[in-house]
């Protein structure tokens, strides 16, 4: 995980945070974040040639940056599960669904 944020996803983080930023300066930190999340149109604040990018990178690159971590962290957790050996898997499953054993020194009614 640290890997792929440092190589993959570190230009949409940096990318996210400089329109930000820039958006917090120029429109306001309450406007720019209005604007990220989609609460305010872009064409509602004035310069709207910054609050376009921050709205289609709200819009596009968080939701993108998300799905990737996602995918990232089931693709691990579907290889780690896939290097177990068949017969380990199986006897895992019948432990599992083994009857629970009954009380220690208790007697049948």
């Amino acid at each position: 995980m640290p890997y792929w944020l440092l190589t993959r996803a570190s230009w949409v983080l940096g990318l996210c945070a400089v329109l930000f930023v820039l958006n917090g300066f120029l429109v306001g930190w309450v406007q720019a974040y209005e604007v990220m999340v989609g609460l305010t149109s872009p064409a509602q604040v004035r310069p709207q040639w910054c609050a376009w990018l921050l709205s289609v990178t709200g819009w596009a690159a968080i939701p993108a940056f998300v799905g990737g971590m996602a995918g990232y962290l089931v693709t691990a957790q579907i290889q780690a599960h896939q290097a177990l050996p068949l017969e380990e898997v199986l006897t895992r499953v019948r432990e599992l669904s083994a009857p629970p054993p009954p009380p220690p020194g208790g007697s049948s009614p």
